[in-house]
């Protein structure tokens, strides 16, 4: 075993030999980020003669959301399975043929539907009979009620006439029966009075006998009686007959009247269970009748025939979820997607665009689309998705994107449905603005900066106004003219600048800017600019994303104006990394309140202003 020797020093020699060389390395690598610096500027945009300067002059600017897709049809007939619970395919006609409407495309198995459909007939069969049955009773109890109705309304009648008549025909004939009983019996009290008088008068004349005299005054003992018995029985009629037999009467009255009453309420009763119990049947009838529909439905939606001519595509195929291939033989279930009949004459690209971006958007916005062929092809905005799309949050719960659908003008033959394209749709044009190269904008404390070269040859800050901007230029309102030039900036370049006018400034984040571009962000030369677009392909170059300076106001998204009185937040997304953030880029802090847009919130926004706001709106001012 050998041992190898280990410098632990280097010489003088080997240390300048090692810097020599690393001399000439290093050199290249300014001269490289040089290059990415200014490349995002091509021929005539007005590069100075010293490749470290722009000429800024009135430009065209296209305001774009850039982004990849993939096509689908326009008119897209999904057929889904209809038969309830779980059913097992049979037939299934093969996949990528073309059908006609009317075709059959998949049979399912329906014996277990068959059988319901026989054990419902008997059911149906039973409940048609039950319902005759409980309908009969209902008829029988109807003419019962009748019955029991008339007998207590005859019986309340004589129970009233009754009544009536005593009051009014029997208990006055007592009275006056009982009345004259009483008179006549003082009639004879009183002849036997007088006669008892006349016999006493002819007794002391000699004509009648001491015998005839006890006779008549036996005759007044007896016709008193008599008068007391009358005078008794006309009382006794008056104060207790009379009472007790008009409450008899009244009760019998009031029996009867609650007689009736009772007896509609046991007809109405009695009818009601009745005709419940009818009800009750036909409704199961109903159940069983409804019940064998869907049945039949069912049956026939084991057959599924194709609604539209079209291409027969399965609905798993290029579905990472389905868990099992579409078959013979295969398990599918109700509301399951079974096939697509895509009409390729007609197609759009579907891309995603992140919520910080998609208010920019409108229906009827024109579109470029790039083919997997090249050919370029023009579209329109036809809708944008309420909703956001949640089929990637397995990947990133941050990234919320809404689907959007482009028509294409023109559909040429051989596109099918899933094909990439590159899509860019137009938010906004403006003409004829000053327009200045991103890599030349520093931010600072809510206002923005350029460095004007001077006559002789110096640097000067100017403090501009910001427009709208796009992935690589920003449109200046005020602060320069057509003519005069600005310096691009190296990292670290614009602070230093600043502080050398003399220009206090906070220095936390100032060099920590990005500049956007179509395909990627770049790290500035201390441009506290906030870079626009993601990092790769799939980038949407419109949207602002937020400074890099907390206090340095915010590029404004196409269409929105800059507030430069801007405060410090933190942004929601931003990624210190060359090349931004998820979506947008920007820096460690972002500028607002850490709104909607990824790596910022509202341009020169208020913290007190609210969040998800969207990029490129208006804080309020302090």
């Amino acid at each position: 075993m050998e041992l190898i020797a280990i410098p632990t020093a280097v010489s003088a020699g080997q240390r300048k030999w090692i810097l020599w060389l690393l001399a000439p390395i290093g050199a290249l690598l300014i001269l490289g980020v040089f290059w990415l610096i200014t490349s995002r500027v091509g021929t005539g945009t007005g590069l100075s003669a010293g490749g470290s300067f722009y000429n800024v002059h009135p430009i065209d600017m296209n305001v774009t959301i850039a982004k990849d897709g993939e096509l689908a049809a326009v008119n897209n007939v999904e057929i889904l399975c209809r038969v309830e619970g779980q059913t097992t395919v049979q037939t299934l006609i093969k996949e990528g043929s073309f059908v006609k409407k009317g075709d059959i495309i998949i049979t399912l198995d329906s014996s277990a539907i068959k059988q319901k459909i026989e054990d419902t007939t008997l059911e149906l069969q039973k409940a048609q009979a039950d319902l005759t049955s409980a309908q009969e009773m209902r008829e029988i109890q109807v003419s019962q009620n009748n019955a029991n109705l008339e007998a207590a309304q005859v019986a309340l009648t004589l129970a009233k006439l009754d009544l009536q008549g005593y009051i009014e025909g029997t208990y006055p004939q007592q009275v006056a029966k009982a009345t004259s009983d009483v008179e006549l019996a003082r009639l004879a009290l009183k002849n036997k009075q007088e006669s008892l008088a006349q016999t006493r008068a002819l007794f002391t004349k000699g004509f009648v006998t001491a015998t005839d005299i006890k006779t008549a005054e036996q005759d007044i003992v007896k016709t008193t009686a008599d008068v007391t018995t009358a005078e008794n029985a006309l009382d006794v009629l008056t104060k207790y007959t009379h009472e007790s037999d008009l409450a008899s009467k009244r009760n019998a009255l009031s029996q009867a009247e609650q007689k009736l009453i009772r007896t509609e309420k046991e007809n109405a009763a009695n009818f009601t269970q009745k005709n419940a119990d009818v009800q009750a049947k036909d409704q199961g009838l109903e159940v069983l009748k409804r019940r064998m529909e869907r049945y039949q439905e069912q049956l026939a939606a084991c057959t599924i025939i194709a609604p539209t001519d079209g291409l027969v595509v399965y609905a798993t195929s290029g579905d990472r979820n389905a868990q099992s291939a579409l078959q013979e033989g295969a398990q599918v279930r109700e509301r399951q997607a079974l096939v697509k009949l895509p009409e390729t004459s007609s197609m759009k690209a579907v891309v995603r665009v992140g919520e910080a971006h998609v208010w920019k958007l409108r229906e009827g916005q024109r579109a470029r689309m790039k083919l997997s062929s090249g050919a370029m092809i023009e579209g329109t905005l036809t809708s944008i998705s309420v909703l956001a799309d949640n089929t990637q949050r397995w990947m990133n719960p941050d990234v919320k994107e809404f689907p959007v659908d482009l028509v294409l003008d023109q559909t040429p033959a051989g596109l099918k449905p899933g094909m990439r394209v590159d899509c860019e749709i137009l938010i906004d044009r403006v003409e004829s603005v000053l327009g200045v190269p991103l890599a030349s904008i520093f931010s600072a404390d809510g206002k923005s900066y350029v460095f004007a070269r001077t006559g002789d040859g110096a640097t000067k800050p100017v403090e501009i106004k910001l427009g709208k901007v796009n992935n690589e230029y920003a449109e200046v309102k005020e602060g320069l003219t057509s003519g005069q030039e600005v310096k691009f900036l190296q990292i670290g370049e614009g602070s230093e600048l600043l502080a050398r006018a003399g220009i206090k400034f906070s220095t936390e984040g100032t060099d920590r800017g990005f500049t956007g571009g179509a395909k990627g962000n770049r790290r500035t030369a201390g441009s506290g600019v906030p870079g626009v677009g993601a990092a790769g392909a799939n980038a949407e170059n419109s949207g602002a994303a937020a400074p890099a300076n907390p206090n340095a106001a915010a590029v404004a998204p196409p269409g929105a104006e800059v507030n430069p009185a801007g405060n410090s937040g933190t942004g929601s997304e931003g990624s210190p990394r060359p090349g931004g953030g998820r979506r947008g880029g920007g820096g460690r802090r972002g500028g607002g309140n850490g709104g909607a847009a990824p790596g910022g919130g509202n341009p020169g926004g208020d913290p007190s202003a609210p969040s998800g706001a969207p990029a490129g709106s208006d804080a309020p001012k302090k």
